[in-house]
């Protein structure tokens, strides 16, 4: 049994639930908050950050946290489809969009995401308009870069779904919680995230719902 400790609007715990329902991996999901201790892993070293995984089905324990941690120990099971190509230079290609995606949007997800959650999800009484106006820009930056690729490639690295289109789906997916993604600038990304939107692994987190916030009417149309 796999167990994954997550907070649903944050994109790297659902990179890691897009993977683990793509490789059918049976897994309890139970929701923290970013900072909150977890009390069933009292042992987790000082820095541990979400998502935090853990598998007790082979002979010993293993606890993973961070996104690359626990996407590279999946990755290395027998078990399920692969999300890394067989051949090295389409891994690299994979590692490289996968990383520009964590690096890139990091900036979105201190601006724009950080205040969005402020807002809606702490209910701050004062936003910080100068913050929203610079995640907006980083985003509409971010994707212009991406919308030059899917119109290229029928998935972001290569022919094959991979790690790197589990992990721009699920940044994307998580300022579309809050409506803030232009699709109407970018219609070849906007093909490539109805496709994804589509896939079974989608259906869970197009089903989240978080306390005060409610998602915009296209959030979970898959012909939006």
């Amino acid at each position: 049994m796999k167990r994954l400790w997550h907070w649903p609007l944050d994109p790297g715990g659902r990179t890691v639930r897009l993977a683990l329902d793509e490789k059918r991996a049976e897994t309890d999901l139970r929701t923290c908050r970013p900072g909150a201790p977890i009390a069933e892993l009292p042992d987790l070293p000082p820095g541990t950050e979400l998502p935090v995984l853990m598998d007790t089905s082979g002979e010993q324990k293993i606890t993973a946290s961070g996104t690359h941690a626990i996407l590279e120990y999946l990755e290395g099971l027998e078990a399920g489809p692969r999300l890394m190509p067989f051949l090295a230079k389409d891994r690299a290609e994979v590692r490289r969009l996968w990383q520009w995606s964590e690096t890139s949007f990091g900036e979105v997800n201190r601006t724009l995401l950080a205040e969005r959650e402020n807002q809606w999800v702490r209910r701050s009484k004062q936003s910080d308009t100068a913050r929203l106006r610079e995640g907006i820009h980083a985003l509409k930056s971010k994707i212009a870069f991406l919308e030059g690729l899917a119109g290229m490639r029928p998935y972001m690295a290569g022919r094959t779904l991979s790690l790197a289109d589990l992990s721009i789906a699920a940044h994307l997916s998580a300022y579309d919680y809050f409506g803030d993604v232009p699709w109407d600038l970018t219609p070849d990304l906007k093909q490539w995230y109805a496709r994804m939107k589509s896939r079974p692994s989608f259906r869970p987190l197009l089903a989240d719902k978080v306390e005060g916030t409610r998602p915009p009417r296209h959030y979970a149309d898959l012909d939006f």
